[in-house]
C-alpha cells in the first residue's frame, strides 16, 4: 500500500514543479477566450508487467474507447475529464498464497476509466510552443470468475483487477503546417495497480492480493493533430515506453474533437 503511494506522490510533485514555476517563464501573458472541447479517443497499449518483488513478468494489454471533455481557462490552463470503459487483458499470472494454488490465463476483463489531463504551455515562440501535461487515468476492473479443474467438489476463483497509470513531462509542437501540427512528448510515466484473487472451495476460502508495476519509466511520443474544419480535429500519436529488455511497450491513441467556443493567441 504505501508503495503505490509514493507512486501517486512521485507524480504529482514533479506534475507541480513542471506546471507552476516553469509558467514564470513566459515572456509575456496568454490571452486567450474560454473554449469546450468534446470528444472521443480510442486507446490501446501493450505493457510489460511484473509482480511478486519482480520475481516474475508478463503482459497487459489495454483497449479504451474514452469520452473527452477539454474546458480551456484563462492562464493558458486546460483541463481534460476522462470518463470511457477498457477491456484489460491480462497474460498468465500465479497465485502461490490460496489453498490451492492456481496459474491462470486471465484473459480479458471489462472495467470502467476514470481521469484527468492537465496542460499549460509554457513558451511560444514563432511557430513553435513547449507545453508541460500531467495526465493520471485509474482503471476498476469488474469481476471475473474461474472454475477451478480436476477437483471432486466445486471450486471457484474470483478475481478483480485495478491498474492506475500516471505522466508528466513536455510536449513539443510545431504549429507551422496549415492543416497539420504535429508534435513530440518526452514523458515520465508510471503504471502500478493490483490484481485480487479469491478462491472459494467448499469451507476452504483464501484470498491472495498482488501488486503488479510496469516495467518502462519513460513514454516518448509522436502524433499530430489534423485540422478537418475549424471545429472539427482528429488526432493520431504513437508511443513507446521504455526501458524495455524483451521487445517492446507501445501504444496508440486515435481521438475526434469538436470544439465548442474559440480561442485565440
Amino acid at each position: 500500500m504505501k508503495r503505490k503511494y509514493r507512486s501517486l506522490q512521485f507524480v504529482i510533485s514533479i506534475l507541480c514543479l513542471l506546471i507552476f514555476p516553469l509558467g514564470r517563464l513566459q515572456s509575456e501573458e496568454i490571452k486567450e477566450k474560454r473554449s469546450l472541447k468534446s470528444g472521443l479517443s480510442f486507446e490501446y497499449f501493450s505493457r510489460t508487467i511484473n509482480w511478486d518483488e519482480n520475481k516474475y513478468t508478463s503482459k497487459l494489454k489495454s483497449y479504451s474507447l474514452i469520452l473527452n471533455t477539454e474546458m480551456k481557462i484563462l492562464g493558458g490552463f486546460s483541463f481534460n475529464l476522462l470518463l470511457g470503459y477498457s477491456s484489460s487483458q491480462y497474460a498468465e499470472m500465479t497465485f502461490r498464497k490460496l489453498p490451492i494454488s492456481l496459474e491462470l490465463d486471465v484473459g480479458g476483463i471489462g472495467g470502467f476509466l476514470l481521469g484527468g489531463e492537465i496542460k499549460r504551455k509554457i513558451i511560444d515562440i514563432g511557430y513553435f510552443e513547449i507545453s508541460a501535461e500531467g495526465r493520471f487515468v485509474t482503471y476498476l476492473g469488474g469481476k471475473k470468475e474461474w472454475e477451478i479443474p480436476e477437483l471432486n467438489v466445486k471450486g471457484v476463483a474470483t478475481g478483480k483487477p485495478r491498474w492506475t497509470e500516471g505522466s508528466v513531462g513536455p510536449s513539443f509542437v510545431y504549429n507551422g503546417l496549415i492543416d497539420f501540427t504535429p508534435y513530440l512528448s518526452l514523458k515520465i510515466n508510471k503504471l502500478w495497480g493490483t490484481f485480487d484473487l479469491d478462491e472459494k472451495i467448499e469451507k476452504l476460502s483464501g484470498r491472495e492480493e498482488k501488486d503488479i508495476q510496469g516495467e518502462g519509466l519513460f513514454a516518448f511520443s509522436l502524433g499530430t493533430i489534423y485540422k478537418f474544419r475549424d471545429d472539427f480535429h482528429l488526432q493520431g500519436e504513437a508511443s513507446i515506453f521504455l526501458p524495455y529488455k524483451n521487445g517492446i511497450d507501445f501504444g496508440l491513441a486515435i481521438k475526434a474533437i469538436y470544439t465548442f467556443g474559440s480561442s485565440r493567441r
